[in-house]
């Protein structure tokens, strides 16, 4: 994981079991009942996709997986740019540690770091915090 510089990093307790959580952010016709309104990838390292949402910024960003170790750690790249081609210079790389709790739950540690500019990360901030309140409804 990055310096706190240049990365954003958010931390979630979900009463949800880790396979639960770890489903719902690979999976991408779960992804997309949360995350914008289309997910589309094959979960294998090096696999291309998208994310897409049709009514906040209307727009896909493409992606990259470059990590999956299960229940544990899921890490993409993605574009900033909506509609762009994937490019990994101009990417910004998402990561996510997942951990149980003693009370059956799970502890999520994301992380998206790499931002070319402070726009960027304060307009992901933003994004972030609405995202990972949509992914706590959609577990409870």
């Amino acid at each position: 994981m990055s310096n706190n510089i240049d990365s954003i990093v958010r931390e979630v307790t979900f009463n949800a079991p880790i396979e639960q959580v770890w489903k719902a952010i690979t999976c991408p016709e779960e992804i997309q009942l949360w995350f914008g309104s289309a997910a589309s990838f094959e979960l294998q390292q090096g696999e291309q996709g998208y994310f897409e949402w049709e009514e906040e910024c209307e727009g896909r960003f493409a992606m990259r997986i470059e990590t999956v170790s299960p229940p544990n750690y899921f890490a993409w790249r993605w574009m900033y740019q909506q509609d762009a081609v994937f490019d990994e210079a101009t990417s910004t790389l998402v990561e996510w540690a997942l951990t149980s709790t003693q009370s059956g739950g799970t502890q999520l540690t994301l992380t998206e770091s790499g931002f070319a500019q402070t726009k960027h990360k304060q307009d992901n901030v933003k994004g972030w915090q609405q995202e990972l309140a949509d992914l706590e409804h959609y577990l409870n």
